[in-house]
């Protein structure tokens, strides 16, 4: 079953859709519907910026920079 799906603004009443050839001459179903309304609440822009701050062990955060260093040469250290 092939299926088109628009979302076309209704302007004074009326709306015109132009069908590929295989629609012509068949008969076919019409169904409108109004557009779901956008949620603003759910819409906002969120971000992941604070969300692990109560993971932070403060007491590490002068070793972050040579932490992938000094992990490195852990794991390859000449055996």
């Amino acid at each position: 079953m092939e299926v088109i799906r628009e979302i076309r603004i209704v302007e004074q009443g009326e709306i015109t859709l132009r069908l590929p050839k295989m629609f012509w001459g068949r008969e076919v179903e019409i169904v409108i519907l109004p557009a779901p309304v956008p949620d603003k609440a759910h819409s906002k822009k969120r971000s992941l910026r604070g969300c692990l701050q109560s993971y932070a062990r403060p007491e590490l955060i002068a070793t972050e920079s040579a932490a992938w260093l000094e992990a490195v040469e852990d794991k390859h250290v000449a055996r």
